[in-house]
């Protein structure tokens, strides 16, 4: 037993140790080719429709967005906002944006199952979970790579925003779309940090609460092609970076997480009390943000909009009661 013991502890050592020898964006997976489209259903509201669409890749597994875009496609193709969020649809990730004119939305579903959202931290330690997480950054360039097949998306005027979970993430996938050959113009980051091990393990939510460390040290190790910090100085681009004063976050990560961004940066603390009121107010700023940048033109909204306007967020930012209802869901056998 002590033997095998021994073998087991040498093996997993050894396998640690190779890990952190690779290359963090070498370790991410890419698509196997084109996606493969699987289904889509359509949701009409106001001026706009809803297209959440399912693709599978080989390699990358199932691969889920909600498109949001003008039902009327005239004129020149639309900018593009790719939207990393707290929850795990993407629909609900751009939902607090409201009309945004103009332009194509695409609010991407977290491949993450519904126990590692409820804080399940034990969920969060198979090597299932590890796999999804290292596919987000391949899955999210693999739905570019079929836009710069669509005539109505201006792949060439894309934007990024990620706020919670999604700040932290969106390094490693604009790093891995700058790298297919996307360029992504403008980057919000809202209330992110680096050092996932340090984050996770003082992540108060994730019960039981004796596996926090545990899954601390774990993650240094087996999420590291994802860490922000390996990513951060490699971007290109203009980028607003706001955080939340009482975040939950160590003031270390967000520290290091502003320091390592690229220098052409705006940085913003906000510290109005309520979560919500955070919320609302950190997406209204990256909505005048990429306004007063021109990447972007919302309903009704000027060039003239800057990171001073006192104008809330167009939508409530509580996802669950947008009290946007569809008008009809239709399933759409399109071969795209």
């Amino acid at each position: 037993m002590a033997a095998f013991v021994t073998a087991v502890v040498l093996l997993a050592g050894g396998w640690l140790l190779w890990l952190s020898q690779q290359d963090e964006l070498d370790s991410l997976p890419r698509a196997d080719g084109r996606l493969i489209f699987e289904q889509e259903h359509q949701s009409v509201s106001g001026a706009r429709i809803e297209r959440h669409i399912l693709f599978r890749d080989a390699r990358l597994g199932r691969i889920g967005v909600t498109i949001s875009m003008p039902q009327a496609i005239t004129g020149e193709a639309m900018p593009v906002v790719v939207v990393l969020g707290s929850s795990r649809e993407g629909r609900d990730n751009i939902a607090p944006f409201g009309d945004m004119g103009r332009t194509v939305m695409i609010g991407y579903d977290w491949p993450f199952s519904r126990q590692a959202f409820d804080g399940d931290a034990l969920a969060a330690l198979t090597p299932d979970m590890r796999r999804r997480a290292l596919g987000v950054p391949g899955q999210v360039r693999a739905v570019l790579d079929w836009l710069d097949g669509q005539s109505w998306a201006d792949t060439s005027r894309v934007s990024l925003i990620g706020y919670s979970q999604g700040a932290v993430i969106a390094p490693s996938v604009q790093r891995m779309l700058q790298e297919g050959g996307h360029s992504v113009g403008w980057t919000v980051l809202i209330n992110g940090g680096a050092g996932l091990g340090a984050m996770i393990a003082d992540t108060t939510a994730l019960h039981p609460a004796w596996a926090r460390p545990f899954l601390g040290l774990t993650a240094d190790r087996l999420l590291e092609p994802i860490e922000p910090a390996a990513h951060l100085p490699h971007l290109d681009g203009q980028f607003l970076m706001l955080s939340w004063s009482g975040s939950g976050l160590p003031a270390q990560a967000v520290a290091d997480f502003q320091a390592l961004a690229p220098k052409d940066k705006s940085l913003v603390t906000l510290s109005e009390t309520g979560r919500a009121e955070r919320l609302a107010r950190s997406l209204s700023m990256a909505r005048d943000w990429l306004t007063a940048q021109q990447a972007i033109v919302p309903e009704g909204a000027g060039i003239e909009n800057n990171l001073s306007s006192d104008r809330t967020a167009p939508a409530r930012p509580e996802i669950a009661s947008s009290g946007v209802k569809p008008i009809k869901v239709v399933p759409v056998a399109v071969q795209e």
